[in-house]
């Protein structure tokens, strides 16, 4: 069993490969989240080889300041093969219209790697360029295939399941399905250990299992109170949370709810014959001491990412342009 420290690199599963779309509707839930299952397994080994430009940019708006601070990076992004997995990740090149200076096509170079030295590079790679992020909350799962990963065979038991309406994206009519995690310990943890359930919705296609976008939440409370923090999380939200100050002037009890929200849209991708993520929006909210009075404040950071540029990668070292 597989989990995720909210601070490791993301790793996907990928037990063996699925099997034909058929060609009539999933009867039911359980029926659609199999297709979509086997629609994942068989995605992620497409996937693999492919690397594609993504341009992120982040705001943060903290309670105690009238401008927001504001970053754009502009990375590779790439799933990696270790074995049976696949490790998705990004390597940021460039920040804020300035080349990155310590970067130097290092996804390139880890296709050439040996599957353990690019295990290891890549989580390396993939925790230097979280340093990037704004706001309070530290991370590197904000990567656009994390949700996906619900969905392989071996995790699907993990999770609740239940259609929640219908929609059309693409011209496609897709199944909403709402999903909520019920087992522990769970697949995304903070840095010290602390349970993080996550919930949220998929768009799927009853008839290929086709996953057209997805949407996750996570939360964790921290109560405040005169004489400092507590939390179910002994590190007040781990190693995620590492940079948020435990408030010192609270003279009443109050509850400070720390929250991720990320929604991930794809579109196909005619040349590769495949979808491929076309947008990331994300919201992080979290408490953060504010630079004038000392006291914990709320902090917003609103991220959008787009992909572009797709292309496969020859193991030989040379990138495929199709």
């Amino acid at each position: 069993m597989k989990h995720l420290v909210l601070l490791a690199g993301l790793l996907l599963a990928t037990p063996a490969t699925g099997q034909q779309p058929p060609a009539a509707p999933a009867k039911n839930v359980e029926e659609a989240i199999e297709r979509a299952g086997a629609y994942v397994t068989a995605y992620g080994e497409q996937l693999a080889p492919v690397i594609g430009v993504e341009r992120y940019a982040q705001w943060m708006q903290r309670a105690d300041s009238m401008r927001p601070t504001s970053t754009h990076l502009v990375s590779e992004f790439a799933l990696v093969r270790v074995k049976d997995d696949w490790l998705g990740f990004r390597d940021v090149y460039e920040v804020d219209g300035k080349p990155a200076s310590d970067r130097q096509d290092r996804i390139q170079k880890l296709f050439l790697e040996s599957q353990a030295n690019s295990f290891e590079q890549g989580r390396r790679i993939s925790d230097e360029s979280a340093r990037h992020n704004l706001g309070p909350l530290q991370r590197n799962f904000n990567v656009p295939t994390t949700a996906l990963l619900f969905l392989q065979p071996v995790n699907v038991k993990r999770f609740s399941f239940k259609k929640t309406g219908e929609d059309k994206v693409d011209d496609v009519r897709v199944w909403k399905i709402g999903y909520q995690e019920i087992s522990k310990p769970t697949l995304i943890r903070t840095g010290a250990g602390v349970d993080m359930p996550v919930r949220g919705t998929f768009w799927v296609d009853p008839v290929s299992g086709h996953v057209f976008k997805t949407h996750m939440e996570l939360k964790l409370e921290r109560k405040s109170t005169a004489k400092g923090s507590e939390s179910n999380d002994p590190g007040g939200f781990g190693d995620l949370q590492a940079r948020a100050q435990k408030s010192q002037t609270g003279l009443e009890d109050r509850r400070a709810v720390s929250s991720v929200s990320i929604t991930v849209t794809y579109r196909r991708d005619a040349a590769l014959g495949m979808l491929v993520p076309s947008e990331m929006r994300e919201t992080y909210e979290a408490p953060m001491r504010s630079q004038f009075s000392g006291d914990e404040l709320m902090t917003t950071v609103n991220c959008r990412a787009t992909y572009e540029q797709f292309k496969r990668f020859d193991t030989s070292g040379k990138l495929i342009i199709k």
